[in-house]
Order: C-alpha cells, then structure tokens, then sequence
C-alpha cells in the first residue's frame, strides 16, 4: 500500500455528459445507468450492449470551433467540453484565478479522428502498391492517387486541423480556450486509473502557488470491436460498456473558502495498492472514466470512502478525509541519469559530439519510410507532404529494429517501435536500488499508437470510397496479451516497470509538443509531495511516421528544406525521431556533480489552438521564475529554446524571453536549440531538449547552433541581449552562486506552455 498523506480538497463543481441524466441530488450513480442498448459494431462475435453517447446535437459555435474544423475534432473532445461546460457554468472564476487554473484530462486508447486519419493515409498507401503491381506509369499513379485524395477528403475530411483534431491534449486545450483559463495542461492515459491519476496530480500541483484550480475531466469511447478486444485481452469482463465524460472542479479548502465557493464533497488521502487476485465481474466499465463514475457515487450517497479494482490488478481507495495540511512543499528534486533516444542510438558521448560539433541526424527518408509516388509532392497538396528529409530511426517496423536484448517475436510484433527504443534505452540508465523506493515510471507520448490506429483504419475500411481496385487491409498480429501495451501509452511505461522488476505507478502523458515537459512537472511536483522517492521519466515520438509527414504538411508548418532555429526565412521545422529517458529522485548522486530542479510551471495560451502567444509564454516563464525568493533570472546564462524555425514561433519566443530575462550588466544570454541537431520529436522534443542541457553540464561547455544563412534580425536578440553561438564555448561557473545555470522552454499546439529551470553544481 502507498503510504502517502494527501492534502485535502474541495470538489466545487461536477459536470457530466453520458447518454442519461445525472444529478448528484438524485440516485447513486450505478442505480441511474438506463437498460442497455447496441453498439454499432460487435466483439468478439457478440453484441456489445451499454450506454453509447455520439453528441449529436453539439453546438460547435459555442465553442468557437469553424466549419472547416468540424470534422476533425474527436468525439472525446465533444463530450469532454459538454462535461466542463456543465460543470464550469456552476462557478465563477475570478480573473485572479484564471491564469492558475490548470487543466488535466484522462483517456484512454484511441479516438475516431485519429482512425480516419489513419484510414485515408493507409488507404492512399494501399492503393499506391496496387497501382504498381498494374505497372502504369509514376504520372498515371500519382493522378488516380490524387483523385483518390479528394474522395477521401469528401468522404472522412481533410484540413489543416486534422493534426490537431486527433491530438489527446486538443481537449483541455480546448476546455481552456472555452473557459478563458491559463493553467496548465495536459491529458493523460492510464487505462482505467486515469481519473485516480487525476486526483493525484491536482493534489500535488495545488501544494504550490503556480495553481489555485484544477478542472478534472476524464472521458473514454469504444469506436471499435478491436478497442473492446483489446480490454478483454487485459482482464475486462463485463456486458455493459458506459461511454461519456465527468469533469470535477477542484481546489484546496482555502481557496474554496477565500472564494465563497460551495463544496460539494471533499477528496482526501488516495492509497493504492498491487494484488494478484482476478478481477470481479463489474457491473459496467467506463475505462478513463471508472474513478469517477465511483467518485460520483461517493458524492451522492456521502460515503466516507470509496474504492475499486483497476483491470491491471490495482486496488484503489479515496477518503473523504486526509491528515495533510496545505503548506508547499518544496523539497529538492535532482535529477541524476539521463540518456537521449535518437538515430543515433543512446550513447551519451555519440549525443554530445554532435551538439558539440554542430552536426545533424538529416537524412533522406529511405523508400520503405516514404512512398513517393503516394504522399510526396513538390507543391502542397491534400493529404500529401512536400518533404524528403527528416531526421527518423532507422527503421519504423517492430521487427527490424534492433534489440539490446532478445524478445520472444510474439511479443516483440505486437509493440511499438517507440517502446522498443525506451527497453533499449533504459538499460543505459544507472538506477539506484529500487526495493523499498516509492516509484513511478510516467512516459510522454502519443497516447495511440499505431497498432491501435491501424487497427482503427482497418474497422473504418468499408467505409472506404470504391475504387478500380481492391485495397487490403493491414495486416496485424491477433490481439493477443501483449497487443494492449502495443495500442496505447500506458502500455510503454508498464513494459518499462515489468523490465525493471518495480512496482510502480504507471501512465503517459501527452501535452503535444510540451509532452516531456508535462511529464517533468508531474514527476518534480510528485517528488515535491512526497508522493514518490524515485520517478523514471521522459518521452518519445516517431515524428517522420508518413501519416505526421502528411497532417504536418497540411498545416504548412514543415520546412521545404531543413530545419533552420533562428535564422532568416527560415520556413518551418524537420520532424525527428527521438527523445530521452531520466531518473528524477529525491536523493542527489552524492559522488557526482548535482543537476538539481529550481522550479517548472506552465500556462496554455487562450487566444488560438494554433498560432503562438508570446504573452502565454511568458505567463509560464514568469509563474516558473516567482516560486523561487533565492534565485533571480540574471542568473540563468543558457537558454533551451523551443526553437522550431518557424519566424512566427522564433520572434515569439524571443518576445517571450526579453520579458523576464532581460539583462543589463551580465554577459548575454546564450540560446539554442537541439531541434538543430535532431529535428523535431514532438513528444519526445523537451527530453532531447533536457539531455543536451545534461550533457552540456556534464562537459561544461555551451553548444553550437548553427544559423544557416543569416541570423534573423527580426527576433531582435540585442535587446535582451542574447547570442547564439556558433562553436562551443566552455560554460563558466556564475561567480554569485558558484553554479551553472539553464532554462529550457517546451511549448505544443493548443497553445501549451512549460518552463523549467535548473542549476548544476560540482561538490567542493
């Protein structure tokens, strides 16, 4: 049993959309659920009966999503906002507490957008190898594909939205945007735990001054027979399936009280615990939304406590009372391993001597990566990429890439390329004994991943537009007992605790192109608690998969050439694959030199889903930089940036910095950026990001980023004033603290900020 006292906090507000109505005022939850009625596919061979909710009657313009848009948002974000609105128009958020109103949401598995944009890449990619084997002409192909593009964007939409539209943190972005709030976000996936994961997380930001609320909101559908096949194949057994969403405000109980909000139930220690005994038959499942389907019924029978069993052998419990008092806590957080993940492998002398020497991963996509003559096109075009290079692995499948260590093939098929990589890398890890450490293992990633949308595309298959020819399906494993940690990401961080031998707490995070950063600030705040002794963390993405080259491209955020931080016409950024793995802990490595944690927070800008706000990035610099009383922003000689080499996102960032990181006497602040070297990785862009700045420590010296051309006057680096150096530098020890300083930035669509500072210091 985790032994840990929980602060305290007020439930002020519930929303919920489910097919039926529910009211805390009428009966117990699961006394409420309607008779059962059909899904629309079966599994299994039989019909799955429970309570499905579509949300067809959604009132878009409410929540300011355009036409053009429509068809790219999911039915998770649907409901999710129909729950947050139900809950949110309960209260009212002063404007002191909008910006310290974070959001956090759990799901789990895929969505239907991110299906039917598997389904029309897939499909595209199928009909090209058909084509060919009729042996037309390259130009006769790539007409019949382009025509077949267009039939495909009539029939499952085709926008630059799309990207996002699929993306798991699209949805409290979107909960942000609508309710006006600047909090943190980010969504996350641990099965049917998420809403315990939820609560865990408020009770540990809201310790601290850079939040005042948290809106909770989990939401899960069932889009396919394979999603309920995959649950079955984890240990789920029931006949009634519960779509929807319950969104929970909460806050301390000082804060409930300084604002004269109403509590309607209070949420005080949580306790979990791994046993081995099977799962009972449940009377439903509700995946994410399991915990507080039951948080529900605690609500309205006004229990004590509540408590259940997770399908991946979890018992968990919350009480309605806690011993914690509501100080911050700021225990120091060190972090004290780290190892890179990209195509060059995860060896930290091959990582640094290409950031030291200004080199790059860029490389042609080889033939198996990139069809041509399906996706590329030299000119934008729809459902179509205008890029070749990238900085990718190797290899995309499973089976040939390579393994540290031998896997049985059954195993080894049915995974993720990208949780190959985390096996391999976390064997270069130098772990401290684990046996009696409180752990978590929290990895930043796509939350679908690709077996689960393939096997999306292959449900959506006869929705297909006809064509000349007939197109096969994919052609994947049978779901089998390891096909569930292959679909989502949940999965990668319990094959990392199975690996280990650990018990530890387990989920993954997702916060777009800050997903690393959000895991960081989940891990430090847990550490903070005391929730945790021991946190085991990162992040990683295949980036140069097709389907991203392609939804990237529509968004005209690619570069036609290569990724170019900081320099004039600079045109758009280079998808990489990679990322990284780190030990976070309470204990510092007393042999070594100490990377310790100064502070990290975050905001999400409420102005626009895709355009950055220099203001959003500030507000998260600014409540990173004010938790601190002992250190001041003069201090910081090295800044992490973002730095995707779009001129739109580089002078945003560089507005962003001169506001809290202007200097007038001290040498200029050095800014660069490892998107340079590895391309972009989206999930995995801030662990990159952390292991150069560790690497950097480690050697002491400041890295290159090379400007390509000229350097783009227009970010106006002089008024900070910042350089950007091109060779490496010895990193001098700050003469007042007698220490190294950084910063590095990790900012994601939907306007998704973090911020996170460190200081590395040698033992005297």
């Amino acid at each position: 049993m985790t032994e840990h006292h929980d602060l305290p906090l007020a439930v002020i507000a519930v929303g919920t959309a489910f097919s039926f109505d529910y009211g805390l005022d009428g009966l117990p939850f699961d006394a409420n659920l309607p008779a059962p009625q059909d899904y629309p596919f079966k599994a299994a061979g039989e019909a799955i009966k429970g309570a499905p909710h579509f949300a067809v009657n959604f009132d878009y313009k409410k929540f300011s999503i355009p036409p053009l848009f429509r068809k790219a948002v999911s039915r998770e974000t649907r409901l999710a906002l129909l729950a947050a609105d139900n809950a949110l128009k309960g209260i009212a958020l002063g404007e002191s507490l909008r910006d310290f109103t974070d959001q956090y949401c759990a799901i789990h598995l895929g969505s239907d957008a991110a299906y039917r944009n598997a389904t029309k890449i897939t499909a595209i990619k199928r009909y090209a190898e058909q084509l060919r084997e009729q042996q037309l002409s390259d130009e006769a192909i790539k007409s019949r594909i382009d025509d077949f593009k267009l039939e495909l964007a009539s029939q499952f939409g085709a926008s630059s939205h799309d990207r996002v539209g699929e993306m798991a943190s699209s949805i409290p972005s979107r909960i942000a945007h609508f309710a006006k709030t600047r909090g943190k976000c980010q969504t996350i996936d641990a099965a049917d735990l998420g809403g315990l994961r939820l609560v865990e997380i408020a009770k540990d930001a809201l310790r601290h001054s850079d939040s005042k609320v948290a809106v909770l909101t989990s939401v899960q559908c069932f889009h396919q027979p394979a999603q309920i096949d995959l649950l079955h194949s984890i240990g789920v057994k029931t006949r009634y399936w519960l779509e929807g969403a319950v969104t929970l405000v909460v806050c301390t109980l000082e804060t409930a009280k300084q604002n004269d909000f109403k509590i309607i139930a209070e949420l005080g220690d949580v306790t979990s615990q791994k046993t081995s005994h099977a799962l009972a038959q449940q009377a439903y499942f509700s995946g994410a939304n399991q915990v507080f389907c039951s948080l529900l019924s605690m609500f309205s029978e006004r229990k004590a406590a509540v408590m259940g069993k997770s399908a991946r052998g979890i018992t968990w419990q919350v009480n309605a009372e806690s011993t914690a008092d509501a100080m911050s806590y700021h225990q120091p957080v060190y972090v004290t391993d780290a190892v890179p993940i990209t195509a060059q492998g995860y060896q930290q002398a091959d990582f640094w001597d290409t950031l030291a020497n200004g080199r790059d991963t860029l490389k042609p996509h080889s033939k198996a990566q990139l069809d041509r003559t399906a996706f590329f096109r030299s000119s934008p075009q729809k459902l179509s990429t205008y890029i070749e290079n990238t900085m990718g692995f190797a290899s995309h499948e499973a089976m040939q890439t390579a393994l540290e260590k031998p896997m049985m093939p059954a195993k080894r098929q049915r995974l993720d390329v990208t949780q190959l990589h985390l096996l391999n890398a976390v064997d270069h890890l130098a772990l401290p004994s684990l046996d009696t450490k409180k752990v978590a293992i929290i990895v930043a990633t796509n939350l679908s991943l690709q077996s689960d949308r393939l096997l999306g595309a292959n449900a959506l298959w006869p929705s297909l537009p006809n064509v000349s020819v007939q197109l096969p399906k994919s052609n994947l494993a049978d779901i089998a007992r390891w096909s569930w940690h292959g679909a989502c990401g949940v999965g990668s961080a319990e094959l990392l605790a199975e690996k280990l031998g650990v018990e530890a707490d387990c989920y993954a995070v997702e916060a777009a192109c800050a997903s690393s950063m959000a895991a960081f600030h989940n891990a430090i705040r847990a550490l903070q608690s005391g929730r945790y002794d021991v946190v085991i963390t990162g992040g990683i993405e295949c980036a140069t998969l097709e389907r991203d080259l392609v939804l990237c491209g529509a968004q005209m955020m690619l570069s036609a050439t290569r990724i170019r931080p900081f320099a004039l016409h600079a045109d758009g950024f280079t998808p990489g694959d990679g990322g990284g793995l780190f030990i976070f802990s309470k204990e510092p490595m007393l042999s070594e030199p100490t990377c310790q944690v100064m502070a990290i927070s975050g905001s999400c800008d409420s102005r626009s889903m895709t355009a950055p706000d220099p203001e959003g990035q500030a507000l998260a610099m600014q409540k990173t930089i004010t938790q601190r009383n002992d250190f001041t922003p003069d201090a910081i000689q090295y800044i992490e940036t973002h730095g995707t080499g779009t001129d739109l996102g580089d002078k945003a960032e560089a507005i962003s910095i001169a506001q809290h990181y202007h200097r007038t006497e001290q040498e200029p602040l050095v800014l660069g950026s490892a998107k340079y070297n590895f391309g972009h990785c989206f999930a995995g862009a801030a662990s990159i990001s952390l292991a150069k700045v560790w690497a950097a420590f480690a050697a002491k010296q400041l890295p290159p980023t090379p400007i390509l051309g000229e350097l783009n006057t227009g970010l106006a680096l002089e008024a900070i004033p910042a350089t950007v150096l091109q060779q490496s530098e010895r990193w001098p020890i700050h003469s007042a603290t007698q220490s190294r300083h950084a910063a590095i930035n990790a900012f994601g669509t939907g306007g998704i900020n973090y911020h996170l500072i460190l200081t590395y210091k040698e033992h005297s």
